[in-house]
C-alpha cells in the first residue's frame, strides 16, 4: 500500500466524519428551540466538523503525486482556516450567549432545566 492510497482513505474517513458533524450541527439548529440550546450546535459541533473536514483535505493534498510548492501554500491557507474557525467561535458563542440572556430570550421554564434557568434576582447593582 503507498502512501496515496492511505492518505486517500485517512482523508475520506476524516472527511466523512466532519460532514456528519455539521450534519448533526444543522439539524441540532433545526430541532431546538431556544438560543441556548442553538449556541452550542452552532459553535461545537460545526467547528469540530469544520477542522475534520480541512484535516481531511490537508492529507488529501499532502498525498497526491504532484505535491508540490503550490500545493503547500495551498496547505498554509487550510491551517490558517482552522486557526480563525477555532478562535472566532467561542467568541461568537460567547458574544451570542450573552445577548440572549440580556434580551431574556429564554424558553418555558418546563423546558428548562434548573442550571438554564435565570437568576430570581438581580444581579448587577444599579
Amino acid at each position: 500500500m503507498s502512501y496515496a492510497l492511505i492518505a486517500d482513505i485517512v482523508s475520506l474517513v476524516l472527511i466523512f466524519a466532519g460532514a456528519l458533524l455539521v450534519l448533526s450541527a444543522a439539524i441540532g439548529v433545526a430541532r431546538f428551540q431556544d438560543p441556548m440550546s442553538r449556541i452550542h450546535f452552532v459553535t461545537k459541533p460545526q467547528t469540530v466538523g469544520l477542522v475534520f473536514t480541512i484535516l481531511g483535505a490537508g492529507i488529501r493534498v499532502t498525498g497526491s503525486e504532484s505535491f508540490g510548492v503550490a500545493e503547500r501554500g495551498d496547505l498554509g491557507i487550510l491551517f490558517l482556516l482552522v486557526v480563525f474557525a477555532m478562535a472566532t467561535s467561542p467568541v461568537t458563542a460567547q458574544r451570542m450567549t450573552r445577548i440572549s440572556r440580556r434580551e431574556g430570550l429564554y424558553s418555558d421554564d418546563a423546558n428548562m432545566s434548573r442550571n438554564d434557568q435565570p437568576a430570581s434576582k438581580q444581579m448587577r447593582r444599579k
